[in-house]
């Protein structure tokens, strides 16, 4: 990679090609650079002026990021600091500005071809008949047949996890492979019951910070901001109407203000309500613009 950057920031002359090269290698090396996590939700963009744009999956995921700024300047001057000729040259990121658009998933790809392949353990004459009894019920050969060939697999399959991973699903008991602790359909039980709960408590108590809200119930800041950002979309959607009703603007104002609801006044209301209805009216208009552009 040295010798190629090395060639190309002494090509390319002016500062916008150098910038759209530093775009390229950042791009290349983003799962290093900010680890799989972020990697497969956020995506450089392009850089202008020293301000590099960086494309994210959701707006959760931009606001969380935005919160993690400082921390990915450092890693990205450090990433470039190991190639003596980004180090050397006049390029440097001041800045980061995340928005909600398309990402590329290449990155996601790769990591998941690193996994290691899975290799079925063949059954004893235990498990064998232990498979056959159970599908012996059914009377119809064909179905009896299909059954025998799904229940093998499966347990061909779980034996073989269980073996290299010794781990088990705390909930249901199936064998699993890598750092989780359930399995992926427990997963997603316990993900839905956490997001529906959370859900709850901040229609409920919309002023709530992260913090205030972990008392309640125990889920990450990800989570929190993803629900906190889509209940913001719905109720900023209500007030743009005229005929909005006053529950709304109530909540919309303890949601923008996270104030608690004894210290609101109609006059707080009503102002906050108007801010909100301009800024909504001027991210729309800004959007048409740049979708004619």
């Amino acid at each position: 990679m040295e010798k190629i950057a090395k060639t190309i920031l002494k090509i390319v002359k002016s500062k916008t090609g150098k910038e759209k090269f530093l775009v390229h290698y950042l791009s290349k090396n983003w799962l290093e650079i900010c680890g799989a996590n972020i990697a497969k939700h956020s995506m450089p963009n392009r850089m202008e002026r020293g301000i590099l744009f960086v494309n994210t999956d959701s707006s959760a995921w931009a606001h969380n990021l935005l919160m993690m700024k400082t921390q990915l300047l450092g890693k990205i001057k450090q990433n470039m600091n190991e190639i003596g000729s980004l180090r050397n040259s006049d390029l440097v990121v001041r800045d980061i500005m995340f928005f909600n658009g398309t990402i590329n998933k290449k990155n996601v790809q790769e990591e998941k071809q690193t996994e290691p392949k899975l290799t079925f353990l063949n059954l004893d004459i235990n498990e064998e008949e232990e498979i056959k009894a159970k599908v012996s019920q059914l009377s119809d050969p064909e179905m009896r047949n299909v059954f025998l060939r799904i229940m093998r697999d499966d347990k061909k399959r779980k034996k073989a996890v269980l073996e290299r991973s010794n781990k088990q699903c705390r909930e249901c008991g199936v064998p699993i492979m890598g750092e989780d602790h359930y399995c992926p359909a427990c997963e997603r039980e316990r993900k839905s019951a956490l997001w529906l709960k959370t859900a709850e408590i901040l229609h409920s108590a919309p002023w709530l910070s992260y913090e205030e809200c972990l008392n309640y119930v125990n889920c990450d800041k990800m989570l929190f901001s993803e629900i906190k950002s889509n209940i913001r979309s719905k109720v900023y959607l209500k007030i743009t109407q005229e005929e909005c009703s006053a529950e709304d603007k109530v909540f919309a104002t303890l949601l923008e203000l996270g104030i608690t609801p004894e210290k609101l006044t109609d006059e707080l209301i009503e102002e906050t309500v108007e801010k909100l209805r301009g800024n909504i009216y001027v991210s729309s208009s800004r959007s048409r613009l740049r979708s004619k552009e």
